[in-house]
């Protein structure tokens, strides 16, 4: 085999490991492609890393190839909560049929905190940089009110909210199949508190949602309906 062979044979095993690695990071609609001498991947709600990459070590392609796309893709938006469990799973068996949450439940606000603290800031930027840089904020009612737990509020709520209307698929099922488990079971928008505020953009978890968009923010900073929806858990 000539240089150009082994170099296009080395292109194509590229390009088989990264659909390989972004079907088991989540990504089941990942399309790659060989663009001249680059590699591009394609994907639905694509999250690109901001990382930029200095120098790789790895003894083989596969490796390598590992590595390439941990640092530039991140998680699917949709696994986000994927390791939150409710009080009722912690006491199942670990089988994944076990780890499904259907729309319409009211998971624990102060499970969600719990979780957040202990697990989620390992590997969320947003509530590490707030959590580095607390510091005593003035909301509305002109208290003081620390930034990290701001956004642990924040965090708690879009949850559990995202939860509410469209569930937590468990990891045997692709987002295609959860979205058409889910198609009838979604609550009616404005059920999960009162006075939900969506903004300009309206609400996002509608006939058009689709699982692989993860949790919508609310376009609301200050979570009207926090207090009801709170204290209306199951």
């Amino acid at each position: 085999m000539d240089l150009d062979g082994v170099r296009k044979w080395i292109m194509q095993r590229m390009m088989e490991l990264a659909v390989d690695k972004m079907y088991k990071s989540g990504y089941d609609d990942a399309v790659v492609k060989s663009v001249g001498n680059k590699i591009e991947i394609y994907a639905k709600n694509l999250v690109k890393s901001q990382k930029s990459i200095e120098a790789l070590q790895a003894d083989n392609l596969e490796n390598l190839v590992d590595d390439i796309v941990d640092y530039s893709i991140e998680a699917p938006l949709y696994e986000y909560d994927e390791d939150f469990e409710t009080e009722e799973q912690a006491s199942l068996p670990p089988a994944d049929h076990n780890k499904a949450i259907y729309p319409g439940t009211r998971v624990s606000i102060d499970g969600l905190k719990e979780w957040i603290v202990q697990t989620k800031i390992n590997d969320d930027p947003v509530l590490q940089a707030a959590k580095q840089a607390d510091f005593l904020n003035v909301n509305r009612e002109g208290k003081y009110a620390s930034a990290f737990k701001n956004a642990i509020d924040h965090t708690a709520f879009k949850v559990a909210r995202k939860i509410y209307y469209v569930g937590r698929k468990p990891p045997n099922m692709t987002v295609e199949q959860w979205d058409a488990v889910i198609s009838n079971l979604k609550p009616v928008e404005g059920s999960y508190s009162e006075n939900e505020n969506w903004g300009e953009g309206g609400f996002p978890y509608g006939d058009q949602y689709s699982y692989s968009q993860g949790a919508i923010d609310t376009a609301d900073p200050f979570y009207k309906g926090w207090t009801k929806a709170g204290m209306r858990e199951v």
